[in-house]
């Protein structure tokens, strides 16, 4: 019989525990690498679904983009389409559904796209004459599907400025001292009205901005102050042959008092043929009898006077102010300034006898800067319209006209006033740049027959 001690020995012995804890531990380490592999497997997944669902809505916008430089570029009435078939780009006719046909492209990496235009409506908001047409776009990538719809709007020309407007800015609006304005005012950004500033017009705030008064600022009761359905769209100018064929040989080289456009104090009077800048200042004057002159800076400084001549009913006097890229891209090329009680006068009471275009720059900050008008005995009478540009009144500079820009500023005692003939001015640029006015993304399928059901 063994002796106590030994049995003793026997259970405490811990050799005989040692494998099974080491299977333990190896299963537990197995279970819980396979918990994090499965969890890493999932994250994996659902970040590469992710990357796919980024990937194909940036192949619908990607569809969207390509239609509206497509159709920018061809400029196909509003019943036609543009088509690229083995990479050529044609206008074709609309499908039976109203709708141009799919146009499809692949972008590698598996991912492409979808795309149908509709045809092109009329629609007259903010007293624009618009035409809208919807994109919808289907994009792909490695299986995942993103639809979205644009609906882009181009302006007609006709007229160039919205109907009883006379101030319209693309941007938004921060108006205040004692700035007087007689007639609409739109943006498609928010405005702010502050220290006095009056509107007696409607004031239209862009779709889904808003207008807020600070101060005394005020709109005139009964106008309205609702935002716009759709934004503003202005188109480029387009200038013709305005920069070769033109009456810039009126002016004289040398100006003089003679010439076919007089001056006096001609002495003062700067202008450069070649480079096409005038420049006036200290009393002088000059007075254009033309109809199409074609400047690439323009400017008017301590109290001289740029005169247009009377001329007859329904006859104007165009200016363009070419873009700065046409002009050699030197400084200030592009704009211009009327300055320290110089102006602009026009010898006729209605304001479609002066219109001045900027062509501007989307790349190149261009202006037209009206300062400083304090011995002004009258209105400046003209249309301003300048889509690249940025115009500025300031300081006792009042205006009668309407004023479509980039960017709209007036500040100090600034007076802008409508004029109904504005109305008359309709000969835009035949151009139809289309611009999204509305983006939303749409379930992935339609739920009817129609292209844009889902949206």
């Amino acid at each position: 019989m063994p002796a106590a001690g030994s049995i003793r020995k026997r259970f405490i012995d811990e050799r005989g525990i040692a494998l099974p804890v080491a299977l333990a531990i190896l299963f537990l380490v197995w279970g819980l690498a396979t918990v994090s592999l499965r969890e890493a497997l999932t994250a994996q997944t659902q970040t590469q679904r992710d990357k796919d669902v980024k990937r194909a809505l940036q192949a619908a916008n990607a569809g969207i983009d390509a239609q509206i430089y497509r159709f920018n570029l061809l400029q196909p009435g509003s019943l036609h389409c543009v088509a690229l078939s083995a990479g050529v780009l044609t206008i074709t006719a609309l499908a039976p559904d109203g709708w141009c046909a799919a146009q499809s492209e692949d972008l590698g990496d598996n991912a492409s796209y979808t795309a149908r235009v509709s045809k092109a409506i009329a629609i007259s908001p903010n007293g624009q004459a618009l035409v809208q047409r919807s994109a919808v776009s289907i994009g792909y990538a490695d299986g995942i599907r993103r639809r979205v719809l644009t609906t882009i709007t181009a302006a007609t020309g006709e007229p160039i400025f919205p109907a009883g407007y006379a101030g319209v800015s693309l941007n938004s609006l921060d108006i205040g001292n004692n700035v007087d304005i007689t007639g609409g005012l739109g943006t498609n950004g928010n405005v702010l009205l502050k220290n006095f500033a009056q509107v007696c017009g409607d004031t239209t705030p862009g779709p889904g901005k808003s207008l807020k008064t600070q101060n005394n600022a005020q709109v005139c009761p009964g106008y309205s102050t609702s935002p716009a359905d759709s934004p503003f769209n202005m188109q480029p100018v387009d200038q013709g042959n305005a920069a070769t064929v033109n009456d810039n040989v009126r002016i004289g080289d040398p100006p003089s008092t003679t010439s076919l456009d007089p001056c006096t104090s001609c002495s003062s009077v700067s202008w450069n043929p070649s480079t096409r800048v005038l420049s006036l200042k200290n009393n002088a004057t000059l007075t254009l009898g033309g109809s199409v002159y074609s400047l690439c800076r323009l400017d008017l400084d301590n109290t001289a006077q740029l005169k247009i001549a009377a001329r007859p009913s329904g006859t104007a006097v165009r200016i363009y102010i070419d873009s700065p890229e046409h002009c050699g891209g030197g400084s200030g090329m592009g704009s211009a300034s009327v300055r320290n009680n110089a102006s602009i006068v026009n010898m006729n009471a209605d304001p479609t006898t002066l219109q001045l275009y900027v062509v501007g720059s989307t790349s190149i900050a261009t202006s037209v800067d009206f300062s400083n008008g304090l011995d002004l005995a009258t209105d400046m009478i003209m249309a301003i319209y300048a889509p690249n540009s940025t115009v500025t009144l300031r300081n006792n500079v009042r205006l009668t006209g309407a004023i479509a820009a980039r960017q709209l500023v007036l500040q100090n005692n600034a007076s802008l006033t409508y004029h109904e003939r504005i109305a008359d001015i309709t000969s835009g640029s035949l151009l139809r740049l289309y611009r999204t006015a509305e983006y939303r993304e749409c379930s992935n399928d339609q739920a009817t027959s129609a292209i844009d059901s889902g949206c």
